[in-house]
């Protein structure tokens, strides 16, 4: 039996794990995201030399014009913006390019093309290229490509072969896990016939296959898969799988093992005339957030339907009618699950004036609101500030200062970093609010940082917490900066960050911390429906909008293994998301700080 096209059988963690290496994200390379680009370009005598907060690169392109190019298509696709990177791309002569630069030029091709989803075009511009003449980031970023394209096409084996050779190039462990885990998912996939075909040699290959048959049998009965592994050690020492690798790959944590085995039964066909309901309004204020949770959904759909039959979607409009009435039709339809409503009044009236028969996620939430059946999961700011106060208190700040608008929400924002604070330990000594329509803060800003000077003139360590549109951050920015000291560390609420990099005019952010989804960092999330990868579908949406598509993906992805949240968490795009015991869906954010006006990730607040 051929060994292609076996990726459309695949469940949802295996297929997840074949995006291990999607659109070349730095999960795999030594160099964080923003030094991963290994050419290096000799400024002209007329070019202006680099701000000293731009990263530094290691370029080695000759001094001509292609060179240029080459590298401004580099930085659009690093950026996240495909169409600008092609263009660039465009403006190449490939016949003067030198061998080396020609390949890396193929490279940034296929990148561009796997952001386009176009996995053909992909694998003819790398099968187009010399990866000897790479450095090691640039072979790192091919390999993964290379797996990545075949497993897009159902080529099994050519992805495998891929991964081992990529394999040879990763240095860190937990990275060399991550591949490990990624080529026994993918080779799970294929039938015991084609793992026990023979093999004229004994190799690394074999030696995976090998494995691969073992472990597909484990849950047979009567099959001894302690003998079977100690034989293979046998027949395959020195194998990357090694010893403590198997050991934990066999015997994972107990929430890990019964997720696994539970995404390892069978895919059954959904039944008949089931679907999933999504409540979102068509029209009101909300129209527009709902447009973009809608893209999320749709694109999560998609993936999923690409790996095994899915309930369809089927979505009803929130604001023709009561809301029951619009719960109980989709009932009536065949119904399964619901997704929605995402107003709050409408899912407190839903709450308070029907039975809820069948899972319902809301996409908002409702404080003090429980209800059988009924999920609550949005971005909601208690996590935020609950994150945002861990990065403070980990940074060892005990005195806070805080600066909030004059709104209902900067209210609400007020209150949750207040409790968040307090409760860690932390000492509030000031609360100011402003009118956003203003754009002259010094005032403010001299009142709310004079608690820095202590009664005795000496200054202590204060944090600022903010909550501030982007257009006003810009503004507050460079006025608290004439302010600031040492002793003075902002941290800002994520609404700072509209999800898309403007280094131009976030420049003047300076070095402010903030939390957010992991979605909105190339280097924190690596799923298969990363920013990047489906920068079609935000690319057209309003600054408010681009974060809410990420809130679609994970809502499609955890509508039918609720109650798993409650055992472990899911590594959303949204955050580690867990379900507490007011069934409210709780988000782990990603904190990263502005340098050069580009966020730089530091990771999850553990």
């Amino acid at each position: 039996m051929s060994d292609r096209k076996f990726a459309v059988i695949m469940p949802r963690r295996v297929l997840s794990c074949w995006f291990f290496g999607l659109l070349l994200l730095a999960a795999c390379s030594e160099q964080p995201v923003k030094n991963k680009t290994q050419l290096e370009v000799r400024p002209q005598s007329s070019s202006r030399k680099a701000k000293p907060t731009e990263p530094p690169r290691s370029y080695r392109m000759a001094d001509n014009q292609n060179s240029l190019h080459l590298l401004d298509a580099d930085t659009r696709l690093q950026a996240g913006d495909s169409q600008a990177a092609q263009k660039a791309l465009d403006k190449i002569n490939a016949e003067q390019l030198s061998p080396e630069l020609f390949s890396k030029y193929k490279l940034l091709q296929a990148q561009v093309a796997l952001s386009m989803g176009d996995a053909e075009q992909a694998l003819k511009k790398l099968e187009g290229m010399r990866p000897a003449v790479l450095t090691d980031a640039d072979q790192i970023a091919y390999y993964q490509s290379m797996a990545f394209v075949h497993a897009l096409l159902g080529d099994v084996l050519p992805s495998v072969r891929a991964r081992l050779k990529l394999g040879r190039l990763l240095q860190k462990p937990e990275q060399q896990k991550q591949n490990i885990v990624a080529i026994l998912d993918a080779l799970s996939v294929l039938p015991l016939e084609t793992l026990s075909g023979p093999s004229p040699i004994v190799d690394e290959l074999s030696g995976w296959m090998a494995l691969a048959k073992i472990l597909k049998q484990r849950n047979v009965a009567g099959f001894d898969t302690a003998a079977q592994i100690q034989q293979w050690r046998q027949m395959f020492p020195g194998h990357p799988a090694n010893a403590d690798f198997l050991q934990a790959y066999l015997n994972p944590p107990p929430a890990v093992q019964q997720a696994t085995q539970e995404s390892e039964q069978p895919a059954q066909p959904p039944t008949p005339g089931a679907t999933i309901a999504v409540l979102l309004p068509g029209s009101g204020s909300y129209a527009s957030a709902a447009k973009a949770i809608k893209e999320g959904l749709t694109v999560a759909h998609r993936l999923a339907a690409s790996a095994a039959p899915q309930m369809p979607l089927k979505y009803y409009d929130s604001e023709k009618d009561d809301i029951a009435n619009v719960y109980r039709q989709a009932v009536s339809d065949g119904a399964k699950q619901v997704i929605g409503p995402l107003v709050k009044e409408q899912i407190q009236s839903l709450a308070q004036s029907t039975e809820l028969t069948i899972p319902v996620l809301a996409l908002n939430h409702v404080e003090n609101l429980s209800k059988t059946n009924l999920y609550q999961f949005g971005l909601s700011p208690i996590d935020d500030a609950e994150q945002l106060v861990q990065k403070a208190k980990r940074d060892g700040q005990q005195n806070a200062v805080l600066l909030t608008p004059d709104t209902n929400q900067g209210q609400r924002v007020r209150h949750y970093l207040m409790s968040a604070w307090q409760a860690a330990g932390g000492a509030v000594v000031r609360v100011e609010s402003y009118d956003p329509k203003q754009h002259d803060f010094a005032a403010i800003v001299k009142t709310l940082l004079s608690p820095s000077v202590s009664v005795n003139g000496q200054k202590q360590s204060l944090a600022l917490f903010v909550s501030a549109s982007p257009e006003l951050a810009r503004e507050l920015a460079p006025q608290l900066k004439y302010s600031q000291s040492s002793e003075l560390s902002v941290y800002a609420m994520p609404n700072i960050y509209s999800g898309r990099q403007n280094p131009v005019r976030d420049s003047e952010l300076g070095n402010i911390n903030f939390c957010d989804l992991p979605w909105v960092f190339a280097d924190a999330y690596s799923g298969p429906l990363s920013q990047q990868a489906v920068q079609n579908t935000w690319q057209g949406l309003s600054d408010s909008q681009v974060k809410l598509v990420a809130l679609g993906i994970d809502a499609y992805n955890v509508i039918g293994q609720l109650p798993q949240l409650a055992g472990g968490p899911y590594a959303g795009a949204t955050g580690r998301l867990s379900l507490n015991n007011e069934n409210r869906i709780t988000r782990k954010l990603v904190c990263a700080q502005f340098k050069g006006g580009v966020p730089v990730a530091s990771g999850f607040i553990e």
